[in-house]
C-alpha cells in the first residue's frame, strides 16, 4: 500500500515536472509570450491552477490511502480472530471427543505452528501436590511426530522457569536460553538440546494454576506480544479441559467409593445381623445348660463375635470417612450432586 501511494504521488509531480519543462521550451522558442503582461498573469494562473491540482491531487491520494490501510488492517485483524476462533472450536471439538487432554494436546500442537512458528510445543501440568510438573512435548515435524504423548521430564517446581510463570501466573518470553540456563534446569535442557529461545504461558482456570503451555524455537528471539496475545485463549481452553478432566476423575472416585461403602454398609449390617442371632442362642445355652465347660466355650464364642462386630464398626466408619473426603474434593470443585444444584449453578 505504501509502495502504491508513493508511486502516485511521484506520477503526479512528474507531470507537473514536465508540464513545467514544456512551459520552459515554449518560452524559449517564443518569448513574445513572457514580454506581454496578458501572457505572464495567463502564465501564473495556469501555474497556480496546476499547482493547486496537484497538492489536492496528492492529498485525496493520501487520503484514500490511509483509508485502504485501515481497511486492510481490519481485515487483518478479522482474519486473524477468525483463525483464533477456528482454533478455539478444534480445541474444544477434539477436547469433547476425549477427556485426555495429553492425546488432545498432541492431536493440537500441529494447529498451534501456523499461528504461532516453533519447532516444538510443550504442555506441563502440575501434580496433585503442586511440588512438580509432568511434561508432554510435541514434535511438529512430521518426521518427529509420535502417535500417543508420552512423559518426558519431571521438573520440580523450584529452580525452574516453569514454576516461575505458575507461581507469578504472568507469561514469560525468554529470547536467548543461555542467559538462563544457569539459572533454571527446564531452561539448562532447552539450551543443551540447540533450543534458543522459548514463550512459556500459565494455565489457569477458577484463579488457580495447574501447569504451562510452552512453545520454542531454535531461532533467538523467535516470540512476541502478538504471539502471547494468540497463545492466551488457547491456554485458557487447555486449562479448563486439565481442570474438567481431573474432576471427571475425582467423580469417578467419588462413585466408585460410594458404591464399595454402600456395598460395605450392606454386607456389615448383614453379617452384624447374624453374629447379634450367634450371641442371642449363646445366651440362651447358657441359661439352659449350667455346664462350667460349655459356658466357657460359649463366652468365647461371644467374645469373638463381639471383636467382629467391632471390626465391622470400624470399617464402616472408614468407609463413610473415606466417602466424605471424596465428597468434598468433589464439592470443592464445584460438581452439582443434584439436578437441582445445576438451576442454582452459575457458570463461570
Amino acid at each position: 500500500m505504501n509502495l502504491w501511494h508513493s508511486r502516485a504521488v511521484v506520477g503526479i509531480w512528474a507531470l507537473v515536472f514536465t508540464f513545467g519543462v514544456i512551459q520552459a521550451a515554449t518560452w524559449a522558442m517564443d518569448r513574445s509570450v513572457v514580454q506581454h503582461p496578458s501572457g505572464i498573469i495567463q502564465m501564473i494562473a495556469a501555474w497556480l491552477v496546476v499547482l493547486t491540482l496537484a497538492v489536492v491531487s496528492t492529498r485525496r491520494i493520501g487520503g484514500l490511502a490511509r483509508t485502504i490501510s485501515q481497511h486492510e488492517h481490519a481485515r487483518t485483524a478479522t482474519l486473524d480472530q477468525v483463525e483464533q476462533l477456528e482454533m478455539s472450536n478444534a480445541i474444544l471439538q477434539i477436547l469433547s471427543r476425549s477427556v485426555d487432554v495429553p492425546l488432545a494436546f498432541q492431536a493440537l500442537a500441529q494447529r498451534i505452528v501456523p499461528l504461532v512458528p516453533c519447532d516444538r510445543v510443550g504442555l506441563a501440568l502440575l501434580s496433585d501436590n503442586g511440588q512438580e510438573f509432568q511434561t508432554y512435548t510435541a514434535r511438529v515435524s512430521q518426521d518427529e511426530r509420535r502417535a500417543r504423548p508420552r512423559p518426558d521430564v519431571v521438573f520440580k517446581t523450584e529452580r525452574t522457569a516453569l514454576g516461575t510463570v505458575v507461581r507469578s501466573r504472568e507469561p514469560l518470553l525468554i529470547d536467548d536460553t543461555s542467559v538462563g540456563a544457569a539459572d533454571f534446569l527446564d531452561i539448562n535442557v532447552l539450551y543443551s538440546s540447540g533450543l534458543s529461545s522459548a514463550l512459556i504461558l500459565p494455565l489457569v482456570a477458577k484463579g488457580r494454576a495447574v501447569g504451562t503451555l510452552n512453545v520454542v524455537s531454535r531461532q533467538p528471539s523467535a516470540f512476541r506480544q502478538e504471539h502471547i496475545d494468540v497463545l492466551m485463549p488457547i491456554a485458557e481452553i487447555f486449562a479448563v479441559a486439565y481442570v474438567a478432566q481431573q474432576l471427571q476423575i475425582a467423580v469417578g472416585k467419588y462413585q466408585t467409593m460410594e458404591t464399595m461403602a454402600e456395598l460395605t454398609l450392606s454386607i456389615a449390617a448383614d453379617i452384624n445381623s447374624a453374629l447379634q442371632t450367634i450371641i442371642g442362642h449363646c445366651d440362651l445355652l447358657e441359661r439352659g445348660y449350667p455346664d462350667p465347660d460349655l459356658q466357657r466355650d460359649l463366652a468365647t464364642v461371644v467374645r469373638q463375635a463381639q471383636r467382629i462386630a467391632e471390626l465391622l464398626e470400624r470399617m464402616r466408619a472408614a468407609s463413610q470417612d473415606r466417602l466424605k473426603e471424596v465428597a468434598a474434593a468433589v464439592n470443592q470443585g464445584g460438581i452439582p450432586s443434584s439436578p437441582e444444584a445445576y438451576g442454582g449453578t452459575e457458570m463461570s
